[in-house]
């Protein structure tokens, strides 16, 4: 084992069984490697697929023949790192059977599944988006905000600096009133998406309901089940209630999306930025013309400026933010939303786990509510705007960890409307 090739043809095998699920200590032991060893030639497979682990690109000579069943792990591993689409290799690109297929060729299987037995291996784990999960086949009850600061929606756009760096921009729109806070940002990280929340509600006050969608970011990422992240953990210690549109329909965001759209028009497009310091140093000008000027064709010909007099919302002050510990906050006691469109399975998933709802509601939309108190979740469902709520099952959601009261001086002194979002 002392050739370059050798050694390469050693990467290869240590991949391929991690990938097949093996243990890492049984690897390191038939291979006499170190678990570091392994840990590093594993991240190398996920930061760049394409890899021949080696400095010379041989393939190895010799490879496993490898039946459906036996790869079914390592169709899962593959499928997962190209759709988080983590590195700049893995961002683009498809996803589907075919270049499941070409990976597990360059892992050294010489006869991989074909096309349609890697299709059957994703449907089994709830991995494929079925043909018709973006068509209008069904009612989406839309969340109605029921007065100002009732529900804010954020969402993140990118868009590149003069020489090329990227900008991520951080809006919150208040869905009643069209008010909105802008933060600019060099990552789009958890950490950030949690400063900019906390200065969007010592702008506007916070919000009964938060909206997001599915970004990384806002919902703790794709691999841990039931993860709870920083964003989730700091809407229900300042006892706001996140909710989470379905996966792959930005249409659920609108409202946001369209005032992207006419930042870009406004703002954005009529000015070469060279820094992220320039671009807050000119905010406040497209603001106070958005604010004072512009009238949102839903505000009926009226400013945000006039739609917002005269209301004080209770913001969170300095004092109430010094209550909020920095790092990992507490899990508190409170409500998660999250829309789902039903799967022809008829399961959901969200937080990286699948939930069964049962078939006779294929293609509908599907609220669940996870109770943090009760460790419980429940299915909702609306079928036409002019019926209530339906809850149509109750399960056990059990939290490994302690759930915390909502911090005194942070508790609301009114309820939020429950006709909106029953649970």
């Amino acid at each position: 084992m002392d050739t370059q090739t050798s050694e390469q043809a050693l990467r290869y095998e240590a991949v391929l069984r991690r990938a097949l699920g093996h243990r890492v200590c049984d690897i390191c032991r038939d291979l006499e490697r170190s678990p570091r060893w392994l840990n590093k030639w594993w991240r190398e497979f996920k930061a760049h697929p394409e890899t021949d682990f080696a400095e010379q690109a041989r393939a190895p000579h010799t490879s496993p023949h490898k039946t459906a069943e036996e790869v079914e792990p390592a169709i899962i591993a593959i499928r997962r790192v190209l759709e988080a689409g983590a590195t700049p290799e893995t961002r683009y690109g498809l996803i589907g059977a075919r270049s499941i297929q070409g990976k597990l060729e360059r892992l050294g299987i010489k006869h991989p599944p074909s096309e349609a037995t890697i299709q059957r291996v994703l449907a089994k784990h709830h991995l494929t988006h079925p043909l018709g999960a973006h068509h209008e086949s069904a009612y989406y009850p839309w969340p109605a905000a029921w007065e100002m600061n009732a529900i804010f929606a954020t969402d993140i756009i990118t868009k590149h600096l003069r020489g090329g760096t990227a900008i991520e921009n951080f809006h919150t729109l208040d869905l009643y009133s069209h008010a909105v806070c802008l933060t600019q940002h060099l990552d789009k990280t958890s950490v950030t998406a949690r400063a900019h929340l906390l200065r969007s509600w010592r702008q506007l006050g916070r919000p009964f309901v938060h909206q997001f969608d599915n970004e990384s970011a806002f919902n703790g990422g794709p691999t841990h089940q039931r993860v709870l992240g920083q964003v989730v953990r700091c809407c229900l210690y300042c006892q706001v209630e996140p909710f989470f549109t379905p996966v792959y329909e930005a249409k659920r965001n609108h409202q946001v999306e369209t005032f992207h759209s006419l930042w870009v028009a406004s703002f954005w497009s009529r000015h070469t930025f060279g820094s992220c310091a320039e671009v807050c140093s000119e905010l406040p000008l497209f603001l106070r013309w958005y604010r004072h000027e512009y009238r949102p064709p839903a505000l009926e010909g009226k400013t945000v400026a006039q739609v917002r007099r005269g209301f004080h919302p209770p913001a969170l002050t300095s004092p109430l933010s010094k209550l909020i510990p920095e790092g990992r906050l507490p899990l508190c006691a409170g409500r998660i939303h999250i829309m789902r469109k039903v799967d022809p399975q008829g399961t959901v998933a969200f937080l990286n786990e699948s939930w069964l709802v049962g078939k006779r509601w294929r293609g509908e939309y599907i609220r669940a509510t996870i109770d943090t108190a009760r460790q419980q979740v429940s299915f909702w469902h609306k079928p036409d705007e002019d019926t209530d709520w339906r809850c149509l099952k109750t399960r056990l959601f059990r939290i490994h960890e302690t759930v915390h009261d909502v911090v005194p001086a942070l508790r609301r002194k009114s309820e939020r409307c429950r006709n909106c979002l029953p649970s």
